[in-house]
């Protein structure tokens, strides 16, 4: 082979060399490259929210409430924000839920009654049930130790007289109604940790009979209120049974009035004492 022999295989070697990479180069910067999609992430602000349902009529607590992160342009003026209102969880934890709340839905102020509101009152009553507020006081209220949500006997004590020409006097102390609830005292709405009230008036959840039957009792006579074991209050109130009326009073009674006396027993010692004129 000679020597112009060799130099065209050599120029033709070195040709199909060029040939390819020059191809290699324009395949590769061909291929598409990758678009990345850059998404604009919308502004939030934190929201009071509802951890679980939140059913009508039902008492919130603090654990049933959470800031959820929420849309900012999807904000209501009625949703409750963080930014405004930092310890509004706290503020509506014992709230009453005027209307279901879904979970995850935002708290508005109109879903709930705030205790102190005009309406706290009538979203605590049970259905058909009704409140009835009943005078007591230090003396007639277990002396101050009943508390909201306790529950009581109501009795009634009053002034019978006897029929017949001897008109004796006596009295007697009669059950109206057994485990009501108390809702509240005077005007204090509160729970387990809340400490004993004084008042002069009970607030009592009573069924529609019951309620004329404590009426009826308040106009009779003076109106007592039996504090009831934590373990003795299950179940709702009932009327009591009444004892069968009597015209005449017992022995016993007709001794201890003679005279227009009575027996007053103190510290396991009895004595006599005269009744006021009429």
């Amino acid at each position: 082979m000679n020597a112009a022999r060799i130099l065209i295989l050599v120029a033709a070697g070195v040709a199909a060399i060029a040939a390819a990479y020059f191809v290699y180069r324009s395949s590769s910067g061909s291929q598409p490259q990758a678009v990345v999609e850059q998404r604009e992430v919308a502004p939030t602000v934190r929201v009071l929210s509802a951890r679980n349902d939140l059913v009508t009529g039902s008492r919130v607590a603090a654990s049933d409430l959470y800031w959820q992160a929420w849309p900012e342009e999807a904000v209501s003026p009625a949703h409750i924000v963080e930014s405004r209102n930092a310890d509004a969880a706290e503020t509506y934890a014992g709230a009453i839920v005027r209307a279901d709340i879904a979970q995850g839905e935002p708290i508005s102020p109109n879903r709930l009654i705030a205790t102190g509101d005009a309406s706290f009152m009538s979203a605590m009553l049970g259905p058909g049930m009704r409140a009835v507020a009943v005078p007591i006081s230090a003396e007639t209220g277990a002396g101050g130790f009943i508390l909201p949500n306790d529950r009581v006997d109501v009795i009634v004590t009053f002034e019978a007289e006897a029929e017949g020409n001897s008109r004796r006097r006596f009295f007697v102390a009669e059950t109206v109604v057994e485990n009501a609830r108390v809702l509240a005292i005077d005007q204090a709405i509160g729970g387990e940790d809340e400490d004993a009230v004084v008042g002069s008036t009970a607030t009592l959840e009573l069924a529609p009979d019951q309620a004329r039957a404590v009426a009826l009792a308040v106009a009779r006579g003076d109106i007592s209120l039996m504090l009831r074991s934590l373990s003795d209050g299950a179940g709702g109130p009932r009327l009591a049974a009444l004892p069968q009326r009597r015209d005449e009073p017992s022995e016993r009674e007709v001794r201890d009035f003679e005279d227009d006396t009575i027996q007053v027993y103190r510290y396991g010692q009895g004595r006599q004492v005269a009744l006021q004129g009429d």
